[in-house]
């Protein structure tokens, strides 16, 4: 049997479940859940979940960003850390450490904690995409040492994007608000582009979030937890990165 009709088979299996409950509370509890009936463990791997497809559920009517992937910047090594320390702000309760989360776009600047500005800068030249930060006060570059290169982003989407299963859930709580999920209807993605990639992110579509953090206990207190840094995409623009698209009721 083919993949893409062996997860399909599966998708109507547990699609004729009907509403089952939520494995874990909270917003993970959706995706939990579905790799659970479909046998995927939960994993941070670098590579898609199973069958050579990234399976990924969402809610329905859900109008949000979602994480394509998640990597660190390809150079240089410690860039976390790096961009943590010089332009992250103390935590309230631990003012010995630091913590750096904001988001930001190829297409315009944002505004961090009134100091910094960061924005993404494509060199198509030299084929890299920058983590560009200014200062509010001068409007100019700060830093620029920060950058994925093309090849990093073409691996991380050939290993994780290439061939994505959506799966849209309807919701209901019962009365002590715990959660069920009717997994309902699947979008199948196939063949995105690093052109494609690069072009949304030029357009601003393809959002990119820093959530880097320090632990503030145990042996690591004070060193960098990474919390996903990740290229975000709207639910509705997935079709624009991808050359196939397929719905399955």
């Amino acid at each position: 049997m083919k993949d893409k009709e062996q997860i399909i088979n599966k998708f109507h299996e547990i699609k004729e479940l009907g509403y089952v409950k939520s494995k874990r509370r909270h917003n993970t509890g959706i995706g939990k859940t579905f790799e659970d009936y479909i046998g995927v463990k939960e994993n941070n791997r670098s590579t898609s979940d199973w069958l050579g497809y990234e399976i990924k559920a969402h809610r329905e009517l859900s109008k949000s960003y979602r994480t394509l992937f998640t990597k660190s910047p390809s150079f240089p090594k410690g860039a976390n850390t790096f961009l943590k320390e010089r332009f992250g702000t103390k935590y309230e309760d631990f003012p010995d450490v630091k913590n750096l989360h904001t988001s930001m776009f190829a297409n315009k600047a944002n505004s961090y904690k009134g100091k910094y500005a960061f924005r993404l800068y494509n060199d198509k030249e030299y084929k890299r995409v920058y983590i560009a930060v200014y200062s509010m006060r001068t409007k100019k570059i700060v830093d620029v040492s920060c950058y994925y290169t093309y090849e990093d982003i073409e691996i991380a989407i050939e290993n994780k994007l290439k061939k994505l299963f959506y799966v849209a859930a309807k919701v209901k709580q019962d009365i002590k608000g715990k959660e069920s999920f009717w997994f309902y209807r699947a979008d199948i993605y196939e063949q995105p582009t690093l052109d494609r990639f690069i072009n949304l992110l030029d357009e601003g579509i393809i959002m990119y979030d820093i959530r880097i953090g320090s632990y503030k206990s145990g042996i690591n207190y004070g060193k960098t937890h990474d919390h996903g840094s990740c290229f975000r995409i709207m639910e509705s623009d997935l079709t624009k990165l991808y050359s196939i698209h397929e719905t399955v009721d």
